[in-house]
């Protein structure tokens, strides 16, 4: 009965990528991952370091008070973020929504904590604030430390970090996973890096380096304004999901793969028949041509009786196989005797040529 339900499922999600939805791959994928059981109070403090680190803007005003912002166009993300700060530290953040004309008119939530002790206490507990030699606070732009000791923990960062910033193209299109840092300013000419206090290839590699645990081959590349840590290998995305805890999307994929690689090799077979067929196309077309050459200027029944017949044969099934010309032939003949004869037919009709 599970696997039914498992099975059904996976082809509702088959279903509405190839129907071409709203709905993106990533955002089924970010949909599920946010109805994951929280787990641990560790766990939940990961996670949300993840999110908080891939797309949270931490304002400071004058008098050196913080405000916190997590913005996202994925209404699923932005609940779970909701509720893991809500959990975790008795805070009931605001909820802002935002009319968006990028590309089409869409919305985008805004999850933000005003109060600067509530963002203080937050940041400190989840170990992503520092504070510099004059006193002052400013956000940590890599991974904290205390999340790369435990595999659990190191898991719900990256499944954070997904959430936050993560997207993952259709499969049966190609496979190709990334996540997009913030805006930051263009590269440098003496280094290829961005200037500036946000550096997000800092902070990508530092999430590499998580999944370099897991043998998850990334690349991180300038595009435009922002970093990007980038996996386009079918396995690397797989293991990926499996990381993060996206099981559906993963069978999803395994699917796709499945499929993609019966069809290539379907398509291999009928290449390689179709070629082989193309072959026996030609050289039947220069046995004929070399059989009624010889019957206008020799007369088939001048030839050898072994000749003859197979001469015979090849006239009447012009698209027969060689073996088939074998096995019309009293007797039998194998494929290496017929071979042999409609060999000596076309080197008896270039003599005849020459001797013209």
């Amino acid at each position: 009965m599970k696997l039914i339900v498992k099975l059904t499922a996976l082809s509702q999600l088959s279903t509405k990528i190839r129907k071409g939805e709203t709905m993106t791959f990533s955002a089924l994928l970010k949909k599920d991952l946010s109805k994951l059981a929280f787990g641990s109070k560790e766990l939940q403090r990961a996670e949300l370091a993840g999110i908080i680190g891939a797309i949270a803007v931490v304002a400071v005003d004058e008098a050196g008070g913080m405000s916190l912002g997590v913005k996202t166009e994925n209404p699923s993300v932005a609940a779970r973020c909701y509720q893991l700060i809500k959990g975790l530290y008795l805070i009931k953040p605001k909820i802002k929504i935002e009319k968006t004309k990028k590309f089409k008119e869409h919305r985008a939530y805004l999850v933000f904590v005003e109060a600067s002790a509530d963002v203080t206490r937050i940041l400190e507990d989840l170990k992503i604030l520092s504070f510099n030699q004059a006193g002052q606070a400013f956000f940590t732009n890599q991974v904290p430390e205390n999340i790369k000791k435990k595999i659990p923990k190191i898991k719900a960062y990256i499944r954070g970090a997904f959430l936050g910033c993560g997207s993952v193209s259709n499969p049966e299109k190609t496979y190709h996973l990334e996540l997009v840092g913030k805006k930051t300013q263009a590269p440098s000419a003496h280094n290829g890096r961005a200037s500036g206090t946000l550096d997000q290839s800092t902070y990508l590699l530092s999430v590499k380096t998580l999944l370099d645990k897991f043998d998850i081959k990334s690349n991180l590349i300038h595009r435009k304004s922002h970093w990007v840590l980038y996996l386009k290998e079918g396995e690397s995305v797989v293991n990926f999901l499996n990381v993060i805890g996206a099981h559906r999307g993963l069978l999803e994929m395994e699917n796709i793969r499945i499929v993609k690689e019966m069809r290539n090799d379907i398509n291999r077979q009928v290449n390689c028949e179709t070629a082989n067929l193309n072959k026996t196309i030609v050289a039947s077309y220069d046995q004929v041509a070399a059989i009624l050459y010889l019957k206008d200027t020799l007369g088939l029944r001048n030839l050898p009786k072994n000749l003859y017949d197979i001469a015979e044969v090849r006239l009447n099934y012009p698209d027969a196989s060689i073996k088939e010309l074998g096995q019309r032939l009293d007797p039998p003949v194998g494929k290496s005797g017929v071979y042999h004869r409609l060999r000596k037919l076309n080197q008896l009709a270039e003599e005849m040529k020459m001797k013209k």
